[in-house]
């Protein structure tokens, strides 16, 4: 008896029971699903003792591995929502997908073949300098690198100095600049457009110099030419741009304005309803 009792644990933790179903039957000895015609339980030898348990048919293991699966596919879209968040500061950028692009500007394809070439530059640290004119889908394109990384579960931190200076403001310096170097990939957007001040430029060399000591990839988006950055107004934009210039390969989007044919589009849009 003792030995029984002793065997309860194992027999309840070994009792998973499929629902009951209308139709379920006994076949030699044992009951089976009225659907899928397959046991609901089965003979154990637990210390040698015969024991019937109870477990779960085909049809009800089916429904257990949906509702897992679809746990799991929850999380894991919780996840990438909180990475994005956390990740991309500009709630703009948070919906763009390289799907969206007009192909108006090849340098984009050459951003998504970063994306999709990411494990091997990644482990190269290769990181790109995507510069030119305004309004020529440089921010666009970091974001489409972004939401790609993400997308695949891969933490991005998308920001600029104004999230840099606002970062540094409410958390301990150090810790904040460091935290931005454990993402594996960072990506400033309008690098360059920082004010001009000792402590903003002291803090964008910080921030670039901590990225290359910890040998991850680093994206720049710049209004700059190469030709300004090569030869820098100052030692202290100097010794950014060399730091810059040397973890970045450029990328050139020219000087055709995106937003300005998005902007004759949207007049001429305009000018269409309203006449009608």
């Amino acid at each position: 008896m003792q030995s029984v009792t002793m065997l309860e644990p194992i027999i309840a933790a070994a009792a998973v029971a499929s629902p009951e179903n209308p139709g379920d039957y006994v076949q030699d000895g044992l009951l089976y699903c009225g659907q899928c015609k397959t046991p609901k339980q089965s003979r154990q030898n637990i210390m040698g003792h015969m024991i019937t348990v109870s477990c779960l048919c085909q049809c009800a293991t089916q429904r257990r591995d949906a509702e897992e699966a679809e746990r799991r596919k929850e999380q894991e879209a919780d996840r990438i929502m909180r990475l994005r968040s956390a990740g991309i500061a500009s709630q703009a950028f948070r919906n763009v997908r390289f799907e969206q692009d007009d192909g108006k500007n090849a340098a984009t394809a050459t951003v998504r073949r970063y994306a999709e070439k990411w494990e091997e530059v990644s482990r190269k640290n290769i990181g790109l300098l995507l510069y030119g004119g305004v309004g020529t889908g440089k921010s666009f394109s970091a974001a489409c690198l972004a939401n790609y990384l993400i997308d695949r579960k891969v933490p991005v931190c998308m920001t600029n100095l104004s999230g840099i200076l606002n970062g540094i403001q409410w958390e301990d310096k150090n810790e904040f600049i460091d935290d931005l170097a454990k993402y594996p990939l960072l990506i400033l957007d309008d690098f360059g457009m920082e004010r001009q001040t000792e402590y903003a430029l002291e803090q964008v060399f910080n921030v670039v110099d901590t990225r290359y000591r910890s040998g991850k990839p680093l994206v720049i988006t710049t209004n700059l030419s190469l030709s300004e950055m090569k030869n820098p107004k100052s030692r202290d934009h100097a010794r950014i741009y060399d730091r810059v210039l040397e973890m970045c390969a450029p990328v050139n989007f020219g000087n055709s304005g995106r937003r300005s044919a998005i902007s004759v589009e949207k007049m001429q849009q305009a000018a269409q309803i309203l006449r009608g």
